[in-house]
């Protein structure tokens, strides 16, 4: 037997008081004189042996009366071992984006909202309730609950367990409700690690129809100087045939409208032929009824910036012709007019044919590389040895051993080295090799060989350094030591040899994901860098290298649109945020699949059965009415004591 209020049985020591008093409470009898007392006194003894008897027997009424009260009022009652105390209630609620689909009471996340807010109504018991984006702690549940929001942020049930257990309050409780609602899309069972202790409750939401007709990805597959070609790639996912509009907005004008049948299981691709404008901002939007957070995609696309290129020593001629148009802003410096403040403010910097390399362009080199930046060592015919491995050394690069001069033939490209991406449509098998004459054997310390000889030594280098290239030819490219300057090989590699470090800044960046960009922008002591739009101003996580600013953003911000990036009212950029399609494709883990090797689950398919089952569990048998009734009892004999005795 438990109580609900054991403090109250504290008043059990009361009863001690009328013990005393009745101990301490003696009568005295008053002796009167009798001429013949034989027949009195056996009276007396008769009287007084009764009248003790019936005092003990109302005390003992009375104590048992008032027992029976105290123990009313603690509220007894009996419960199974596991239940003697109240139980902590953890419950996860996935707010994401797939939550939203329809289920047979509405979307899956609001009809649980409701579900948790009926089961709890009339409640005094405390939650704690974590979502993808937030955790509710010690609550009552209420009317709140219903400003919970979707997110487009996903958390896998190891990361809910251990937050589960790390919020816990209640040390000496021996156990925890813990209720998992989802629709476990994206989830497996692997992250799910119970125990004996607690109790898991898998609430698996199901929708009517998985099925959806969604927005895959935007980018530019054609682009002259008058029009953008525009495609999009519109999927359907476990949706029977349908027509779909589909509609293009520039800078929130309707510039174009078409329709498709989007077939069962099938992608399909639409393009837009846009005008080429400088800096552009709009979305594609389609009708598709099932799920509308992935209806609409948004894209922009600034000014492209220049690409500055140093070159410092030899001007080659190939150089030029290769930097030579409007992406690059092409510069040559011999190293007796460089001047070395202008290495910090390049994208690209060529050391073409240098003998020696000074203490002093060592140093501003090691300064450079640090920044996010390229860097390509072309070889002299005849170098100093010695200042060229200084370099390396200071540059962690490695070293190099030996010149060599004979012929040798450059047979292999590292098709699957990232350089080399979307730079050829197959893998070449016959073409026509070329050679060097002069070459220098070096060993680079965790380097990829893009471009390699046929004794497997690399031709072409890079090493990458944080977010940071190093890429080393090892020949000098003159038409007296190599044919690789009339190589079709030449302008692919010496053009990506420009492409900046960072991630690769397309048409918008998804939510959630780990972005980074860049601006030009130079910021004094407290100038901070905004992203804005209509609903939301935020500063971004921001650093600054020298004239650039470089922005990374992950959990902000958290829905769709065009921001732009501010220097207070100056507007330098706009960039586009969308959610990711992961939540689109309506993939589910079954209830085997997530309880596999975990028997410590109970599985529903509704909210409203699973808080049904865990009341049974709890439920206990209250014994306060039955003492009530005894106490009624007891007066009841106290009573008649009084009158028969």
């Amino acid at each position: 037997m438990y109580f609900k209020h054991p403090e109250i049985l504290y008043a059990l020591f009361v009863l001690i008081i009328p013990v005393i008093i009745h101990l301490f409470r003696l009568q005295r009898f008053e002796k009167v004189s009798f001429t013949n007392v034989k027949l009195l006194k056996q009276i007396e003894q008769e009287s007084r042996k009764s009248a003790t008897l019936k005092k003990w027997l109302i005390l003992l009424t009375r104590l048992l009366m008032l027992a029976a009260l105290i123990l009313a009022f603690a509220q007894p009652f009996f419960a199974k071992e596991q239940n003697k105390k109240n139980a902590e209630t953890y419950i996860y609620l996935d707010n994401s984006m797939s939550m939203l689909i329809k289920g047979e009471k509405g979307s899956l996340l609001q009809s649980s909202i409701k579900d948790l807010i009926d089961n709890f109504k009339n409640k005094s018991q405390k939650i704690t309730l974590i979502t993808n984006d937030k955790v509710y702690k010690n609550i009552s549940v209420g009317e709140e609950l219903l400003n919970i929001e979707p997110t487009p942020f996903q958390k896998d049930l190891k990361q809910v367990l251990l937050q589960i257990h790390s919020t816990s309050g209640d040390k000496n409780s021996t156990g925890k409700n813990i209720l998992l609602i989802s629709d476990f899309q994206g989830k497996t069972g692997k992250d799910l690690e119970t125990d004996s202790i607690n109790k898991y409750f898998l609430i698996h939401l199901k929708p009517v129809k998985a099925q959806n007709i969604f927005i895959d990805s935007i980018w530019i597959s054609n682009k002259d100087n008058e029009n953008i070609s525009l495609k999009t790639r519109i999927r359907n996912f476990n949706t029977p045939d349908k027509d779909v509009n589909i509609s293009l907005y520039i800078n929130n004008v309707l510039e174009g409208k078409t329709s498709i049948l989007s077939k069962k299981e099938e992608s399909k691709e639409v393009v837009f032929t846009i005008g080429n404008e400088k800096n552009i901002q709009g979305k594609i939007s389609i009708d598709a009824p099932d799920l509308q957070f992935d209806n609409t995609r948004f894209f922009s696309f600034n000014t492209p910036q220049r690409t500055r290129v140093l070159v410092i020593g030899k001007n080659d001629p190939f150089l030029n012709k290769i930097y030579d148009d409007e992406t690059f802003t092409y510069s040559h410096r011999s190293l007796k007019t460089l001047d070395y403040s202008l290495i910090n403010n390049q994208d690209l910097i060529i050391l073409n044919r240098i003998e020696k390399i000074g203490k002093p362009l060592t140093e501003s080199l090691k300064a450079y590389i640090r920044q996010d930046a390229n860097l390509v060592i072309i070889p002299a015919v005849n170098i100093d040895m010695i200042s060229y491995n200084k370099l390396f050394t200071v540059l962690n690069l490695g070293m190099i051993k030996e010149k060599i001069s004979k012929k040798k033939l450059i047979t292999k490209i590292n098709y699957k080295n990232p350089f080399f991406k979307s730079v050829f449509q197959k893998q070449i098998r016959n073409f026509q090799y070329p050679y060097t004459n002069i070459s220098y054997n070096t060993k680079i310390n965790q380097g990829s060989n893009l471009l390699l000889y046929e004794d497997q030594k690399g031709f072409i280098t890079r090493k990458r350094l944080s977010n940071s290239n190093i890429y080393w030819i090892s020949s000098p490219l003159l038409s007296e030591t190599t044919n690789f300057i009339n190589s079709p090989l030449i302008i692919p590699v010496f053009y990506n040899f420009s492409l900046k470090n960072l991630t690769k800044e397309g048409l918008y960046f998804e939510i959630g994901k780990d972005n980074i960009f860049e601006v030009s922008a130079s910021l004094k002591n407290n100038e901070v860098l905004h992203l804005v739009n209509d609903e939301l101003d935020f500063i971004p996580r921001q650093e600054q290298k020298y004239d650039k600013v470089i922005i990374r953003t992950k959990d902000k911000p958290s829905k769709p649109g065009i921001y732009q990036v501010k220097k207070q009212d100056q507007i330098i950029k706009n960039i586009a945020y969308n959610y990711s399609g992961f939540e689109s494709i309506l993939q589910y883990a079954s209830a085997k699949e997530i309880t596999k090797n975990n028997d410590h689950v109970t599985v529903y398919n509704d909210l409203n059965s699973a808080f049904k089952h865990i009341n049974e569990q709890n439920k206990t048998k209250d014994l306060w009415q039955l003492f009530l009734i005894f106490a009624l009892i007891f007066l009841i004999i106290e009573i008649l004591l009084q009158r028969l005795l």
